[in-house]
């Protein structure tokens, strides 16, 4: 995490699952993040190769130059970039667990402009992982001159981290018991 709005979200975003793999949608409420709408999206999975735009902050409407409202996230990407990126949402739904992306965003002149995105899964009404709210933040100055953003070149990704397990199946050799078992006892006798 590069950009303090995304450092912010995350901690919003961590608050707001309550010790849950992952908060609610209901849970998430516009007024808590104000400063912050401006970049601010919300995905919901309709498949794996359908992230679709439920909300879009106007910042990111902006930088493109357009509405996003029921399009899809993942035609933002092209190529490779485009499976890192459904790797990258499908793997923080799956985990769930927040990822990240760096990219430049590029006008049709070559200019650019480098973002972070952030991905923290939310659950539907239904109670599945099947959302994301999302942060577009640019790094920097906007220097595309007011040309909208018409395609993403992925720099870095940082996938979800998987939750430590909650359950250990072995003891380590300093939680061993101090006196053995019955059955480690050796046999008198015994040939």
């Amino acid at each position: 995490m590069r950009h303090a709005h995304t450092k912010t979200l995350h901690a919003y975003w961590d608050a707001r699952r309550s010790g849950r793999s992952a908060p609610a949608r209901a849970d998430i409420a516009p007024n808590d993040v104000a400063g912050l709408l401006a970049h601010i999206f919300m995905l919901r999975r309709m498949d794996r190769d359908h992230h679709v735009f439920r909300i879009a902050g106007t910042g990111v409407c902006r930088l493109h130059n357009r509405e996003f409202k029921d399009q899809n996230f993942l035609s933002l990407w092209s190529g490779q970039d485009r499976a890192h990126m459904t790797a990258l949402l499908e793997g923080a739904l799956a985990a769930p667990a927040p990822a990240f992306a760096v990219a430049d965003a590029l006008a049709i002149d070559g200019r650019s402009v480098e973002v972070e995105v952030s991905l923290f899964p939310l659950r539907g009404p239904e109670g599945v992982v099947d959302r994301c709210l999302g942060l577009y933040q640019p790094i920097g100055p906007d220097s595309l001159g007011g040309r909208p953003v018409i395609r993403h070149v992925v720099k870095e990704l940082h996938p979800a981290n998987l939750p430590e397990p909650t359950i250990r199946l072995f003891r380590t050799a300093a939680e061993a018991p101090a006196s053995p078992a019955a059955n480690d006892r050796a046999q008198s006798g015994a040939v």
